[in-house]
């Protein structure tokens, strides 16, 4: 079975380790710092305020953005065995663009949150070129 056309991957080399740390930390840091300015500064997130709802879901895309980390981390540890949970990610990173894009060019969110949105792009990029040099057909 393949899947985006690669049916292994060789083990990660020099640099793709770090990166895969690198990328599972951005996520840990990016998912508490919304988590944290949802509760004491909203409007650096662009909105007023959440009500426990709204709340809730912020919590839960954090615990998403979260796992994806842990993927990368395992990744990092093990790319032959969780290598799809890079190529997942390029999917969600490249999402999030797209998403967070639009919401800024719509006025309804902050510098911050977009350059946060430029990361991703950045490692969703990095992630097609870790997933071309050790795929295997």
């Amino acid at each position: 079975m393949t899947l985006f056309g690669y049916a292994t991957m060789r083990p990660a080399g020099r640099t793709a380790r770090p990166l895969l740390y690198l990328a599972a930390g951005f996520n840990f840091v990016a998912a508490g710092l919304v988590v944290l300015l949802a509760r004491i500064a909203p409007g650096v997130l662009g909105v007023t305020s959440f009500d426990a709802g709204a709340m809730l879901f912020v919590d839960l895309s954090a615990l998403l953005v979260v796992g994806y980390g842990i993927g990368y981390a395992l990744a990092g540890r093990d790319l032959r065995r969780f290598w799809p949970c890079i190529a997942l990610g390029v999917l969600g990173k490249l999402g999030v663009v797209v998403l967070v894009f639009a919401c800024f060019v719509a006025g309804r969110t902050t510098p911050l949150v977009t350059l946060l949105a430029c990361g991703d792009a950045l490692f969703a990029a990095a992630f097609v070129g870790l997933l071309r040099r050790h795929g295997a057909t």
